[in-house]
């Protein structure tokens, strides 16, 4: 061989060794995942899948979330925090929600785009919340556990992608056990924040605040107050009207005649099977749900001011007063103390495992509610566009303005702008008052307000029954045939399509007309 050649190959080798070393070394560089467990980085795919899922079957937001919409862009239209211009009801159940919604209408994004993409960012919070709480107190088996519930349960995925503000709930909750735990100069605003964000939230914030350094305290209950203070001077009251309205109209009958609320939580049936869907889904858990639960209470007791505790706690408080009270059914209610109970369920859960089946069987259980869940909320929300998205577009397309007396306020009183009147009084005050005085209220706001249209299920005026709520429509039959005298059917409803709601308009008159 040369000297030349093997000069050449002395040249070549320590050229071949630095570039294998720099290879080793960017192998060995942490990547952005790097660390994170394959349990979380798995549900963390569950979940984004799981809302994805759930985003494409539901091109519309729930009805109530059109509510908050309608005060979001008044707000940002130049009328303030108002549903109908003038008139300061407070109809929305969360202020800094409805901000938010607000400042994404400012920005000119869909607000269904918006609250979904917000909600999928804070649950992705929420997931990664979870785990850390966990994981120390409890160990990686019983985080893994909320991990995979919290990602796969079909509820939680619908709450996101509802527009309502149930994640935001949830994440608030969690960040302010997390900073209250952890004595963080954040603590106070997040305690401030959560009180805000829902009626519930309120009392939320009470339970975790003893835990909390008396600075965090202080500056709680000073953004708390004038957040409330700004609400009153806003509305009247702090407390919202559809809160008034819905205790007014369904009441609060107790535990036991709302025990939709804990049905699904007992392995013994109480005479009857859960009613609620949600609660349906949760049956098959429920032999080692509750055990769980009460499991995971004992073992986080001691460890009362740790951040899961402290959620944990602040959740089932919420859960609690929905059950004292009776508190009529909506499914996003129950988000926030699922959620709660599923951490303390997740804590329980490992110490009744021996070997993998029970595990493996509860992972299928949560998988599989799907194949029941998807009909349910995907057919809600199907049930509601074709009900409502045809009136609101009919009513948007007349052109003649005037008021609206209907029950559902949300899609069709977005989308036509006209003045609503509230069958159910959550922006509509004199209305939720009228009812609770009994029989005629509807032939009574008729007469009294003169709408140009009437939108109202075919039963109502069949029957002589509310939709829902207290008090008949109509004092006689001759009533309600003397109010329809004055109105020409416009639109009939179409049951075999889904569109279950009938759409009159006042005839002979022009809108705003008085009785002479």
């Amino acid at each position: 061989m040369s000297r030349s050649a093997a000069g050449g190959r002395e040249r070549r080798e320590p050229r071949a060794g630095a570039a294998a070393a720099g290879a080793a070394a960017t192998a060995a560089r942490p990547g952005p995942l790097t660390g994170v467990p394959g349990v979380l980085l798995a549900a963390a795919l569950l979940l984004l899948v799981a809302r994805a899922a759930l985003w494409l079957l539901q091109p519309l937001a729930s009805e109530d979330a059109y509510i908050t919409f309608r005060y979001a862009r008044s707000l940002v239209e130049g009328h303030g925090l108002t549903y109908n211009p003038g008139e300061r009801v407070m109809g929305y159940t969360s202020l800094p929600w409805t901000l938010w919604c607000a400042l994404g209408l400012l920005a000119r994004v869909d607000p269904v785009a918006w609250t979904r993409a917000t909600s999928l960012a804070l649950d992705l919070g929420s997931l990664w919340l979870g785990w850390r709480m966990l994981a120390p107190a409890a160990g990686r088996p019983s985080a893994g556990a909320f991990a995979v519930f919290f990602a796969g349960w079909p509820l939680f995925a619908a709450g996101a992608v509802s527009g309502l503000e149930t994640s935001a709930f949830l994440a608030l909750l969690l960040a302010a056990a997390w900073a209250v735990s952890g004595g963080s100069r954040l603590a106070g605003p997040a305690l401030g924040l959560l009180s805000l964000v829902r009626p519930e939230g309120l009392a939320a914030a009470l339970v975790m605040l003893p835990a909390a350094r008396w600075p965090a305290r202080a500056a709680a209950l000073a953004l708390a107050g004038l957040g409330l203070a700004a609400l009153g001077a806003l509305h009247g009251s702090p407390v919202p009207q559809s809160v008034l309205a819905k205790a007014g109209l369904y009441g609060t009958p107790g535990p036991w005649a709302g025990r939709h609320w804990w049905e699904w939580l007992s392995p013994f049936p109480v005479g009857r099977f859960p009613v609620a869907a949600e609660g349906q889904h949760l049956l098959p858990l429920a032999a080692v749900f509750l055990v769980s639960v009460v499991q995971g209470a004992r073992t986080l007791a001691p460890q009362w001011r740790s951040p899961a505790a402290l959620a944990a706690a602040a959740g089932v408080t919420v859960w609690l007063g929905y059950v004292a009270l009776g508190v009529a059914y909506f499914w996003w209610y129950l988000v926030v103390p699922l959620a709660a109970l599923g951490l303390l369920a997740a804590v329980g859960f490992p110490q009744l495992v021996r070997g993998r089946a029970l595990l493996a069987a509860a992972t299928l259980a949560v998988l599989g509610s799907w194949s029941v869940a998807i009909p349910v909320y995907a057919g809600r929300a199907q049930a509601e566009a074709a009900a409502f998205a045809p009136v609101a577009d009919h009513l948007a397309a007349s052109g003649a303005g005037g008021a609206v007396l209907l029950e559902p306020i949300g899609l069709i009183g977005y989308r036509s702008r006209l003045r609503v009147l509230d069958e159910s009084g959550l922006v509509s005050p004199a209305i939720a008052a009228r009812r609770r005085a009994g029989a005629g209220w509807y032939a009574d706001v008729v007469a009294r307000e003169r709408p140009e249209w009437l939108v109202v299920r075919p039963e109502v005026l069949e029957r002589g029954v509310a939709f829902a709520g207290a008090g008949a429509p109509f004092r006689a039959t001759a009533e309600r045939d003397a109010l329809l005298e004055r109105y020409r059917l416009e639109r009939p409803a179409r049951p075999g399509l889904g569109q279950v709601l009938a759409v009159y308009r006042r005839a002979g008159e022009p809108p705003g007309a008085v009785n002479r």
